[in-house]
């Protein structure tokens, strides 16, 4: 009908809601303007609502158990009384949850988890699930063993007790590693050997180490900004009870006038100009804002020694691990004092190689310091003095960096 257009229609109308009577309305009476007056009832159809297809996935939830290896149909037999339990959970709608003898693991967005257990000596069973978004779920179990201790009894009856095991509660381990060689002035040398250094240091710390590749952040060649970027990250990510060791190789300038060192990043300016020079004073605001328990700062670096309070600062030899491991620290060794140090790094040589050597599951960094120190003296040209002690007012409480050795398989 058009009703503007005074087309004669007769229009019926049902009102489902109150009768069945229809309502007849004749056109041919309406005036015009009585027809731009009367609304006209608008009757819409019904909706219907389409169900969103259900997502479904044929792949099934599968545990793959990367550490300890015990795919490879070996017995795992350990001493320690905690194990580290990684692996990945993948399939299904998307992994939501895994549980390792029922407590919740970490879980990455990549399925990754990880979780820790305690084990009691002899056979112990360890069970891991993993549960999906729609609740659907798979359950692993294997076994690990802990070496039993015997108790040796003497003829008299007399029991000697075992030694102890030390065990101590360590937080998770980072690292920064900085190496800097390739200088965008002319004015300051390049270097052969920073890179190489640092890599083979991170290397170390992986695999004999309680370093994770992902805690690791390497700065190759880096510029002032990336460098304060790294320690702010760190700043917001580290929490008290990590420890984070610090590697710097690269040039270093000690300035006499202004009784402060400082190290060069990439982009430093001319060497009569340390305006984008990284004074000690900054990289210890940097340590000092940091959560961590425990920082070890490595300077490999010319005139490095400027970042001490004093020269040296050793604790009791005859304080425990434990001790030492409780207390706060911010500890640094370096190549040198105030001195210049040579390219091709004996601090490094002897650093590295008593790291891979040692054979004790707890190295403190007094300890690991004094085991290179002579090496490096005797072999070093100039007779290179490194120096170990308290970063100055730093938030240094006593205690010591503490390298856990990996348990080898």
């Amino acid at each position: 009908m058009t009703l503007a257009g005074h087309e004669d229609s007769e229009v019926a109308y049902r009102n489902d809601t109150h009768s069945d009577r229809e309502v007849h309305f004749d056109l041919k009476s309406f005036q015009p303007t009585q027809a731009h007056s009367t609304p006209v009832p608008v009757i819409q159809p019904p909706t219907t609502s389409v169900p969103s297809p259900e997502i479904k996935t044929d792949q099934p939830i599968s545990i793959s158990i990367t550490s300890p290896e015990i795919d490879r149909g070996l017995k795992v037999v350990l001493k320690s009384s905690t194990l580290a339990i990684t692996g990945v959970a993948t399939g299904g709608s998307g992994v939501a949850e895994v549980l390792v003898n029922g407590q919740q693991a970490a879980l990455d967005d990549q399925g990754q988890f990880s979780s820790e257990v305690l084990l009691v000596p002899g056979k112990n069973q360890i069970t891991v699930s993993a549960t999906d978004t729609q609740r659907k779920s798979i359950t692993r179990t294997f076994s690990i063993t802990r070496e039993i201790v015997k108790v040796v009894q003497k003829p008299d009856i007399e029991i000697k007790k075992p030694v102890a095991t030390v065990t101590i509660n360590t937080g998770k381990y980072h690292a920064l590693i900085i190496a800097v060689q390739d200088y965008s002035s002319r004015e300051i040398n390049n270097l052969d050997h920073p890179i190489a250094d640092a890599i083979a240091i991170k290397n170390i710390l992986i695999k004999r180490y309680t370093f994770d590749d992902k805690n690791i952040v390497f700065l190759k060649n880096p510029d002032r900004k990336t460098i304060g970027t790294t320690f702010n990250d760190l700043r917001k990510k580290l929490s008290e009870n990590d420890n984070l060791l610090i590697f710097y190789a690269g040039h270093g300038v000690w300035m006499d006038d202004m009784k402060e060192g400082y190290w060069l990043p990439r982009d430093a300016s001319g060497i009569n100009n340390p305006t984008d020079w990284i004074p000690n004073s900054t990289i210890r605001n940097y340590i000092r804002a940091l959560k961590a328990k425990h920082v070890l700062l490595v300077a490999d670096a010319c005139f490095s020694g400027g970042i001490f309070k004093v020269r040296e600062a050793f604790t009791s030899p005859n304080a425990s691990i434990e001790k030492i491991y409780e207390m706060q620290s911010r500890k640094a060794i370096t190549s040198g004092s105030l001195k210049t140090v040579p390219d091709r790094s004996v601090f490094v040589e002897y650093l590295a190689k008593r790291l891979r050597e040692n054979k004790e599951n707890y190295l403190d960094a007094q300890k690991l310091f004094v085991s290179f120190k002579e090496a490096v003296i005797n072999n070093s040209p100039n007779n290179q003095m490194p120096l170990y002690g308290a970063i100055s007012e730093a938030g240094d409480e006593g205690g010591d960096f503490v390298f856990v050795r990996r348990q080898q398989e």
